[in-house]
């Protein structure tokens, strides 16, 4: 019996295709809350995912009473 190895080849990348589109997404960690201590930039690099990270120096940026927003033009 010959085996009609493109076509296993094709079987076996479709059978792989959908088990992985069945599996669960990854959990997204949620971004740390913000205070002193998680403001620090040694504690922020440690943190993996990447718009997480963002997401929390952003939120630094902005806390406290020295931060002014600019004010909205009107074009």
């Amino acid at each position: 019996m010959t085996t009609n190895r493109p076509a296993l080849l094709t079987l076996a990348a479709l059978v792989a295709a959908l088990i992985s589109a069945c599996s669960p997404e990854t959990p997204k960690k949620e971004m740390p809350v913000v205070n002193d201590e998680n403001c620090k930039w040694e504690n922020m690099v440690k943190i993996e995912d990447k718009a997480s990270r963002e997401q929390l120096a952003s939120a630094c940026a902005r806390r406290g009473p020295g931060f002014k927003p600019s004010p909205k033009k009107e074009w």
